[in-house]
């Protein structure tokens, strides 16, 4: 027969301990949990982490979003009644909010935190409709009562949320934040143009020139190729002897010079380059710069030589002429003096007699 086992006491006395202190954890909890929750909300808190920069949504609105227009009394609402998923569902509804986080402190605080979408381009469609896109290529709206200043897009066709839609906005972005990282670029580009056939065309900001870009594949060799460009041949024969400069080959720049057209040339000069053409007329302008200067200086020299003679001789005294006055009782008779080879007399007077003679 096998032997019975001998039941410890011992061991069912601290089994019963055990259960009974987890019963009366899990029953405070609940207690307190249901303490909490009955308890009613302190106030609300909002945070909007970059708004020193941009100025989409204020603190009111994320307010009215949350709280306001889903009737939410925050005094009289306990906390067991407050749907915080919700909340934070409908803060990010919001065009212009990034994320959002919703939650209760312990010191029974609602707290929102916001992140605002940062703006990378305005687009101008062939609409005329407008609107921004952030760095995560979502299309921002433009807001009433904040304008936010970027690089501008212009002439973009309609956006759609298909493949080519999403292929257009990533282009743009990309082009966009490349030229803003760069300090030569952000200054020098003042608008980015797309053709009609999806292309992009850049706006100096220095020149009057039509930089043909291309898509935007290979966008760092092609600003490389264009700024070498600027530096080795526009530094030297001017900014605005070019018409176009086309980046969109593979390690050039086509450059088509604004000169004006002189008919046919002959095959025997077809490998004349143009850039000596472009020296030939800027002498030319200096030489007639220098005629005319010269010609306005003897203007100069005429007016003033007229302006001596026209001015009065103030040391000049009236000059009498070799002639004798005689005073006579009646009148004054002028008597010449024809000696040649003699000194001017002095002028005398001659008194009649007393007989009138």
């Amino acid at each position: 027969m096998a032997k019975k086992r001998k039941i410890s006491i011992r061991k069912i006395l601290q089994l019963f301990v055990t259960l009974v202190v987890t019963v009366c954890c899990v029953v405070a909890m609940v207690s307190a949990s249901k303490i909490e929750n009955n308890k009613m909300l302190t106030s609300v808190a909002v945070h909007i982490r970059n708004d020193k920069k941009y100025h989409f949504v204020e603190q009111q609105e994320i307010i009215d979003l949350a709280i306001n227009q889903k009737n939410i009394d925050v005094t009289h609402t306990p906390l067991s009644k407050l749907d915080i998923h919700g909340m934070e569902q409908v803060i990010l509804a919001d065009p212009w909010i990034a994320d959002a986080q919703v939650y209760v402190d312990n010191e029974r605080v609602l707290q929102m935190y916001v992140t605002q979408r940062i703006p990378v381009v305005r687009v101008f469609q062939q609409n005329t409709a407008s609107y921004y896109i952030d760095t995560t290529l979502s299309i921002m709206p433009l807001s009433a009562n904040y304008i936010y200043y970027t690089t501008v897009v212009t002439n973009v066709p309609e956006i759609k949320n298909d493949s080519m839609g999403w292929a257009m906005r990533k282009d743009i972005v990309a082009l966009v934040r490349h030229i803003q990282s760069d300090s030569f670029w952000s200054a020098q580009i003042s608008q980015v143009i797309v053709d009609s056939a999806d292309m992009f065309e850049l706006v100096p900001m220095i020149g009057n020139q039509r930089i043909l870009f291309g898509d935007a594949e290979n966008m760092k060799e092609k600003f490389s190729n264009l700024f070498a460009f600027y530096k080795n041949v526009l530094n030297h024969i001017g900014w605005d002897k070019y018409e176009t400069l086309d980046v969109r080959y593979k390690g050039q720049v086509v450059a088509l010079p604004s000169l004006p057209y002189k008919g046919p040339v002959d095959k025997a000069i077809t490998n004349m380059n143009w850039i000596n053409s472009i020296v030939e007329t800027e002498a030319a302008n200096d030489t007639r710069d220098s005629v005319n200067t010269a010609a306005a200086k003897v203007q100069q020299v005429v007016a003033e030589k007229k302006k001596e003679v026209a001015k009065p001789v103030l040391h000049a005294k009236p000059v009498i002429k070799s002639k004798t006055v005689v005073k006579t009782k009646d009148k004054f008779a002028l008597k010449s003096n024809k000696e040649k080879g003699k000194k001017k007399a002095a002028p005398k007077y001659v008194y009649p007699d007393k007989k009138g003679h």
